[in-house]
C-alpha cells in the first residue's frame, strides 16, 4: 500500500500521470484528449441499469469549529475555486464510431458546477440509519453520461447538528485509492482552509476533433487489435503455465508431508460454494457503515503474527460466517472473496490500476484464530502467484475487445441471468483502501469519519470496503437490498468479531509475556 504524504497543508497520493491523445482540427486550437484504459473502458460497459457502476464515499462532518458562514454554498464555492486542481472533473465522454475503440475524456463545454453539487436535508434529527437509506437512493441511479460523471451531495439536518458530504464517481474515472484525491485536493490539514492559487489561464474546453479524423484513429486502433492478442498471448501462456507447475509441485509437497495438517492437506479451492450472495441483482440497495479500532486491528495483527490485511478478512468471515450460520446458510465450503488490489505506480493518478486476489475465508474452521492464520496462509501463496503473472499483463488483456462488444455481452448475461445458471468464482468483494492517519477538515469543519460506498454485481450481491481514517478503520458495506436487506447485521457482527480477537489477543500476549 501507499502511503499517504503532506506537503504545504496539501494530502496526497501521487503525482498525476495522464496519456493524451492529439486530434488537431484543420482551425481552432488542438483538442488534447485522454483515451480511456481498457479497464476503465470495462467499468463503461459493465454498466447497466441494475448495475450503476459508481463508487463513492459517505463523510460525517462536524461544523462546530468552522466559521459562522459554513453551509452549502460555501461548500460548494470551495469545490469550484478547487476544481482546476481536478481537470478529470470537467471531462465527459466521447465515444468512438461504432463503439470499435476505448472511448475519450473530453472537457465539457456546456459544464455546470450547480449540476454536480447538490444539496439535500434529513428531517431533524436525522439519524444514520436515514442517512444510509439517502445513501442507497443516491446511489442506485446511474450518472448520465452526457455530463462528467461525478456528483457530490450536501446533507444537512443529523443528529448534533453535524452534516455530511456524499460523494459519487464513476468508477471509469477512478479506482479507490484515486477516488480518495477528490477528498484530497477539498480537504486541508488544518481548519484554516488554505489558500489556492487560481488557474494560469481561463478554462476554456476542448473543440472536438473532426470526424473523419477520429474515424481513421478508430479504424487503425481496430485494425492493430489481433496482432495485440497474438502478443499478449505468447506472454501469457508460458506465464499461466509456470504458475501451474508451481502449484501442483506445492500441492504435491504439502501431500508428501508427514506432518500437514488436515486442512492444508485438503484440494485446493478452485471454484466459491454457490450462497445467496451469487444472483442476478437490481438497482435497489442497502447500506451500513461503522467503524473499528485500528489500534485493536495492529493488536491483533501484532499478537498472531499475520498482516494487517489479514485481519480485516479474519473480522469479515467471522462476521460472515455468524451471519450465516443464523440463517443455516453457511456453506461446506470457505467462501471466496475477491479482493482488490491496487498497482499503481508512483508516478500515477486518476483511472484504474487494480488487480484482483482470490482469499478464502476459511469459513468452514470454527475457531476464529485457527481460521485467521489458515486465511493468511493461504493469502501467501495467493500473492506468489501474483507476482509470478504481472498485473500489467492481465491490464493490457483488458484492453482486448471493442467496447461495443464487451458492452453487448454484459447486457446478455443480465438478461439471460446467466449468473444464476454458472459456478461463482468469487462470493462477495472486501477491499481495504489506505487513508491519511491526521485530521482533515473541510472549508473549517472536521472530518469526523469517511466511510467507503462501493459496488454490489450479479453474483457478488455484497461488498464489504474499509477505508483507514486517522485512528480507525471506517466500513462500508454496499449490498443489494432483495439479497441482503440486513447488512445492519454484518456490520455489527464484525464489532463483535474484533472484539473476540482482540480477547484472544490479549490471551497470546499474556502468555507470550
Amino acid at each position: 500500500m501507499r502511503a499517504w504524504t503532506c506537503h504545504k497543508g496539501v494530502v496526497y497520493l501521487g503525482r498525476i500521470s495522464t496519456q493524451r491523445i492529439n486530434l488537431s482540427a484543420s482551425t481552432g486550437r488542438t483538442p488534447l484528449m485522454q483515451q480511456l484504459s481498457g479497464l476503465d473502458t470495462v467499468f463503461l460497459n459493465l454498466e447497466t441499469n441494475a448495475v450503476p457502476m459508481h463508487i463513492g464515499s459517505l463523510a460525517i462532518i462536524d461544523p462546530g469549529a468552522a466559521g459562522p458562514d459554513f453551509g452549502f454554498e460555501s461548500v460548494r464555492r470551495l469545490i469550484e475555486r478547487r476544481l482546476h486542481l481536478l481537470p478529470m472533473f470537467r471531462r465527459r465522454l466521447m465515444t468512438t464510431p461504432l463503439g470499435l475503440d476505448q472511448p475519450y475524456w473530453i472537457e465539457d463545454p456546456d459544464f455546470d458546477i450547480e449540476s454536480h453539487v447538490r444539496h439535500r436535508a434529513l428531517p431533524r434529527p436525522g439519524t444514520l440509519k436515514q442517512l444510509n437509506d439517502l445513501v442507497c437512493d443516491v446511489m442506485s441511479i446511474r450518472l448520465d453520461r452526457s455530463m462528467p460523471l461525478w456528483k457530490v451531495y450536501y446533507v444537512e439536518g443529523l443528529e448534533g447538528g453535524k452534516v455530511a458530504l456524499v460523494s459519487k464517481i464513476h468508477h471509469a474515472c477512478i479506482d479507490g485509492v484515486s477516488g480518495s484525491e477528490l477528498f484530497s485536493t477539498l480537504l486541508d490539514v488544518t481548519p484554516q482552509p488554505r489558500e489556492v492559487a487560481p488557474p494560469d489561464a481561463p478554462w476554456i474546453p476542448d473543440e472536438l476533433p473532426p470526424p473523419l479524423k477520429l474515424s481513421l484513429i478508430t479504424a487503425r486502433n481496430f485494425l492493430a487489435r489481433p496482432g495485440k492478442i497474438y502478443k499478449l498471448a505468447r506472454r501469457t501462456i508460458p506465464l499461466v503455465l509456470e504458475v501451474r507447475r508451481e502449484a501442483m509441485a506445492r500441492q504435491q509437497a504439502t501431500r508428501r508431508a508427514s506432518t500437514v495438517d488436515a486442512d492444508t492437506n485438503r484440494k485446493p479451492t478452485v471454484m466459491a460454494p454457490r450462497m445467496r450472495f451469487n444472483t442476478t441483482i437490481t438497482a435497489r440497495r442497502s447500506y451500513a457503515s461503522g467503524s473499528l479500532s485500528l489500534k485493536d486491528i495492529k493488536l491483533v495483527k501484532n499478537a498472531f503474527g499475520v498482516s494487517l490485511n489479514d485481519v480485516v478478512l479474519g473480522i469479515c468471515a467471522e462476521a460472515l460466517r455468524n451471519y450465516l450460520l443464523a440463517g443455516k446458510e453457511l456453506p461446506d465450503r470457505p467462501l471466496i472473496a475477491a479482493v482488490p488490489m491496487s498497482v499503481r505506480g508512483n508516478g500515477e493518478r486518476g483511472g484504474n490500476r487494480i488487480s484482483m486476489l482470490r482469499a478464502a475465508l476459511a469459513t468452514d474452521i470454527a475457531d476464529p484464530v485457527e481460521r485467521l492464520q489458515a486465511l493468511s496462509a493461504k493469502m501467501v501463496g495467493v500473492k506468489r502467484t501474483m507476482k509470478a503473472i504481472p498485473a500489467s499483463l492481465m491490464l493490457d488483456w483488458a484492453h482486448t475487445p471493442p467496447p461495443s462488444v464487451m458492452a453487448q455481452a454484459a447486457r446478455l448475461y443480465e438478461n439471460f441471468s446467466i449468473q444464476d445458471l454458472v459456478h461463482p468464482p468469487f462470493n462477495l468483494v472486501i477491499s481495504n483502501v489506505p487513508g491519511p492517519k491526521l485530521p482533515l477538515y473541510l472549508d473549517g469543519a472536521k472530518v469526523e469519519a469517511h466511510y467507503p460506498i462501493s459496488i454490489p454485481y450479479h453474483g457478488l450481491a455484497c461488498n464489504i470496503t474499509v477505508f483507514s481514517y486517522q485512528d480507525s478503520l471506517d466500513v462500508g458495506i454496499t449490498a443489494h437490498r432483495g439479497t441482503v436487506p440486513d447488512v445492519e447485521v454484518i456490520m455489527e457482527g464484525m464489532a463483535a468479531a474484533l472484539a473476540q480477537l482482540k480477547h484472544r489477543a490479549q490471551q497470546q500476549l499474556r502468555k507470550a509475556g
